[in-house]
């Protein structure tokens, strides 16, 4: 009898441990039970919210302690994974409020597409071969629909993620933000997606314009790759801003613009590769390119702005236009590189044209530089080459050409000459090398070479200007290692051959020797 109490109270005694051991191992956030808090869990709770899997243990994923595993945990648990929470709601016994701008998130949903479609999460429902989301949300998008299109109209935000979807839509656009507070596309990492729009465009689907189609602000990133094929008009459309975050972009052969907007268009990242028949990147307002590599060739402008266009930075290559960039009012370029291949103007402004830096590499039809009103360099490194006389080097008209920073070697049939008055770095117009594969050097007094190139293209003009060209001082210019050229930089513009048109005033030019 003794034994058997005696074992009684052992056992009584191991489940009362067991039992605060199970309490007190319990790890909130942690739903894969593997000891820790990370990506994996969120990826399993994701994976729970769209009914995909089951959650054993709720109680580690019940974060907020209302006794329900939803949106709410989710937002949770990516807080304190990024680190803006150091301990969960549960762990103090306060639940923390939704912000009712953030709201929208917890609606989590799934679109599946193909033969039959299904979708998940509130305000996602299916007509026919339409997708209608009429509630905010976020929503993945998997599958392939062969005709049809996913429409969102709601006054709330909505995120489409992008996760090896294809859709093809033989009536209009493949996606369309008819209405949204704002419009979020996510390119999941690692999925290649694919969107088609019509022809034309049925009566339903007049007021859209592009594959892409928003009648509201529109905000593009990701880790994945999106292929674009613009049958209709554009690649891309906003009636109000675009911005792309990153992701790999390619728009195939659009009709008109690859991405067309009303408002401002600011690029921070990604590659986009597009090719448009009439412009890749086209603007009623702003553009703004902070980042990014963009290879892009067009029937006409590369980038068009109505106001002012600026680069802070990135990679743009021109592989073919009419035009290369142009901002109707002030183009700004501070940073990155800059590779223009087009017939006629390279940067194009219709105020002013500022250079403050980066590297640039143009080869126009006409003028590298253009400007209806001035043209202003204080930094960066440039080559670039124009046509015959009378077009050239830099275009500026009779305005003031100012220089006070920067390397500059232009080549061209002439060129508007620096203004001596506003200028505060040296300046020479040369005679250009008279073939193309030219080696041209500018050697100092001493013998030193201060400035190098290979002349893509002749000219009968050469601009150049660097911090290296000092005032008062004797320097020689060599084309394929024979002396042409010997001259004193006797004022701040230096005249010594090639040949100059409307002249940015400022006094006489010193000649050379």
């Amino acid at each position: 009898m003794k034994k058997k109490i005696f074992l009684a109270l052992m056992l009584a005694g191991n489940f009362v441990f067991s039992s605060i051991l199970a309490n007190a191992a319990v790890i909130y956030g942690d739903l894969n039970s593997d000891g820790g808090v990370d990506a994996l869990d969120i990826a399993v709770m994701k994976s729970s919210l769209l009914g995909v899997t089951v959650i054993n243990d709720t109680k580690a994923a019940d974060l907020n302690g209302d006794g329900s595993v939803d949106a709410i945990d989710f937002a949770l648990l990516k807080s304190y994974l990024l680190g803006n929470i150091t301990k969960f709601p549960v762990d103090t016994g306060t639940v923390v409020p939704v912000d009712p701008e953030d709201a929208w998130k917890e609606n989590v949903g799934k679109i599946s597409l193909g033969s039959t479609i299904t979708c998940t999460g509130t305000g996602a429902s299916v007509n026919g071969t339409t997708v209608n989301i009429t509630a905010g949300g976020d929503f993945e998008v998997v599958g392939t629909l062969a005709n049809g299109m996913i429409y969102v109209d709601t006054t709330e935000k909505v995120k489409l993620r992008l996760n090896g979807c294809s859709i093809t839509n033989s009536n209009g656009p493949a996606i369309f933000f008819q209405n949204a507070d704002k419009g979020f596309i996510t390119i999941e990492k690692g999925s290649t997606n694919s969107l088609t729009d019509a022809k034309t465009y049925s009566a339903a689907n007049a007021e859209a314009k592009a594959v892409i189609s928003s009648n509201d602000d529109l905000e593009i990133k990701g880790a994945g790759t999106l292929n674009i094929t613009a049958n209709f008009k554009h690649g891309i459309s906003g009636d109000d801003d675009i911005k792309i975050e990153n992701g790999n972009i390619i728009i195939k052969s659009a009709p008109s613009d690859g991405i067309h907007c009303n408002d401002t268009i600011k690029i921070t990242g990604g590659t986009l590769n597009i090719t448009a028949a009439s412009d890749c990147i086209d603007t009623d307002g702003d553009i703004i390119i902070d980042d990014g590599s963009l290879t892009l060739s067009a029937g006409d402008d590369a980038i068009h702005s109505e106001l002012d266009m600026t680069i802070n930075g990135g990679t743009i290559t021109v592989t073919k236009a009419y035009e290369g960039i142009e901002g109707k009012t002030v183009v700004t370029v501070n940073n990155g590189t800059v590779n223009i291949t087009a017939s006629e103007d390279g940067l194009c402004a219709g105020k002013q044209l500022i250079i403050n830096g980066g590297n640039l590499e143009i080869l126009a039809g006409t003028d590298p530089y253009d400007s209806n009103g001035t043209i202003t360099i204080t930094g960066g490194n440039a080559v670039i080459y124009g046509g015959r006389n009378p077009d050239g080097c830099a275009d500026c008209d009779t305005n003031n050409f100012t220089i006070t920073g920067g390397t500059l070697a232009a080549v061209g049939g002439c060129t508007s000459s620096p203004t001596a008055a506003t200028s505060t770095q040296c300046s020479a117009i040369l005679t250009g090398p008279s073939a193309a594969n030219a080696a041209v050097s500018i050697k100092n007094a001493s013998g030193t070479e201060i400035y190098g190139f290979t002349a893509k293209k002749s000219g009968a003009t050469l601009l150049f200007t660097s911090p290296l060209l000092v005032q008062g001082q004797t320097y020689t210019l060599y084309v394929n290692g024979t002396l042409t050229k010997t001259f004193t930089t006797s004022t701040m513009v230096t005249s010594a051959g090639g040949t100059i048109f409307g002249g940015g005033g400022g006094g006489f030019p010193g000649w050379g020797m």
